[in-house]
């Protein structure tokens, strides 16, 4: 017991010919709880040894070998409070870099960054300098294939207005039918405007292309098609109307990537533009219709989606 309380001793007696400087860390909380606790503990510790044969003298032998143990202690807390004060910081800037260049949590150019990170966290353990190293290369390595990727492209939305409600009633043959007539329309469309990547949900399709002119065409095609399509081919009693948005801006976008798994806000306002969209016309993002060179039909909308004034174009 004797040995124990000694030791404490010396830990908490360390004076300031070793450690300079020490007394103004004292602003620190822990170190502060710890210098106040010296004088109780050393006090016990002097007490303890005076009642026992031979303890005083024990004292300051502990009381040279403790300074290199405190010493010790220390450095080890500076290094754990250096290194988890480092992770903090690097999680923190990576979830602003990733805010800043529009990337999802959950895209996979950043696969090989989220699960560095999450075998981290799960191991309960502080970034130390391999670990930091590791992760800057692989920053690196993301920041160079991100600005090999990156280009200036423009998405359509399209949407069938109240498609479920087209179908209520509907035998289910004359549905598959005629979804499957105007999904092939809606692609010729696409393809013939030179649309680089596609994705479908059900009865909605998003388009990327090179150009805001392209995807505007594209739309207009559609829009004016189904004039056709509603009298010609439709089998079902209500007519087909589409809602169409546009936008356009700096993307990552990875040609091996389905165009579903790729996440930008630059995507996501298109997809918001068409579900505010009148049906049968094309919004488009006020950013997006500068660079249009044929701007005829586009009217101001009054409206604004995520921020941008919104110009249609009708029939």
């Amino acid at each position: 017991m004797l040995g124990i309380v000694c030791v404490v001793i010396a830990l908490l007696s360390v004076g300031s010919w070793l450690l300079p400087g020490l007394e103004k860390a004292t602003s620190f909380w822990p170190v502060r709880w710890l210098w106040d606790a010296q004088d109780a503990v050393a006090h016990l510790a002097h007490q303890k040894a005076a009642t026992r044969p031979g303890g005083a003298q024990a004292v300051p032998i502990v009381m040279v070998v403790g300074p290199l143990l405190l010493g010790a202690g220390f450095r080890m807390l500076s290094e754990h409070l250096r290194n988890r004060a480092e992770s903090l910081r690097l999680k923190s800037n990576y979830e602003a870099w990733k805010t800043q260049m529009h990337l999802s949590g959950n895209a996979p150019i950043l696969s090989p960054m989220n699960q560095k990170m999450e075998r981290l966290e799960a191991s309960g353990r502080t970034v130390g300098k391999a670990d930091r190293e590791e992760l800057l290369q692989m920053f690196a390595d993301i920041k160079k294939k991100l600005d090999q990727m990156g280009r200036d492209l423009a998405f359509l939305s399209i949407d069938v207005v109240d498609s479920t409600g087209m179908k209520t009633g509907e035998d289910r043959p004359a549905v598959e039918y005629d979804f499957k007539m105007y999904k092939q329309l809606v692609d010729g469309a696409l393809a013939g405007c030179g649309c680089i990547k596609a994705t479908w949900t059900p009865d909605g399709v998003m388009g990327c292309f090179p150009t805001v002119d392209a995807a505007v065409q594209a739309a207009r095609q559609v829009v004016l098609a189904l004039g056709d399509f509603n009298r010609d081919v439709k089998t079902m009693k209500r007519d087909f109307a589409v809602r169409c948005g546009v936008n356009s801006g700096y993307v990552y976008f990875d040609e091996a990537i389905p165009l579903e798994e790729i996440s930008d806000r630059v995507i996501d306002v298109a997809a918001h533009i068409q579900k505010q969209a009148t049906p049968n016309t094309i919004g488009v993002a006020q950013p997006a219709i500068e660079p249009l060179r044929e701007r005829e039909g586009f009217v101001a909308s009054g409206k604004v989606v995520d921020g941008y004034q919104i110009y249609e174009w009708r029939e």
